[in-house]
């Protein structure tokens, strides 16, 4: 009985350990999409098919009876306040862009943007997932060291 229960106590972190190297290789097999050849879109870009006009600024709607639709439409986060900027990108026939860029519906000539859609700043993203680590690590230790005294 007694060899039995010190084998089991044996296989309970080899176990333990096969399946953390087994989570932990999984991350490494991911490839993005270019090293893997395949094609890489272009990210928060829109062909444009139609715009509806009474949804547009006042200086949106100047360029669109100026310009026409534009090719595509991008979606970017500003810098520093991290307020929406879009960009309307016309491509001519000889596959030169132009873009023109919105801030709150205004042409703005010069904007620092960002390409990560999301509303948060990097200190409030960094903050939170520090947070959710610290949580995971409290969740799992005492789970691991209930798991292993049993």
């Amino acid at each position: 009985m007694r060899q039995q229960r010190a084998r089991a106590s044996f296989r309970s972190p080899a176990l333990l350990v096969a399946c953390l190297a087994v989570v932990v290789l999984s991350g490494c097999a991911f490839k993005p999409g270019y090293v893997q050849g395949e094609k890489a879109d272009v990210p928060n870009r829109w062909k444009v098919e139609t715009i509806e006009p009474a949804g547009l600024s006042s200086d949106q709607r100047a360029l669109l009876e100026e310009r026409g639709p534009p090719t595509y439409v991008r979606f970017f986060r500003e810098v520093h306040t991290r307020e929406p900027i879009y960009a309307w990108i016309y491509v001519g026939r000889d596959d030169a862009a132009e873009s023109v860029w919105f801030a709150a519906g205004k042409r703005v000539e010069q904007v620092a943007v960002d390409n990560d859609p999301s509303a948060f700043r990097p200190s409030t993203r960094r903050r939170v997932r520090t947070l959710l680590l610290a949580g995971t690590g409290v969740a799992i230790v005492p789970t691991v060291i209930l798991l292993a005294n049993r």
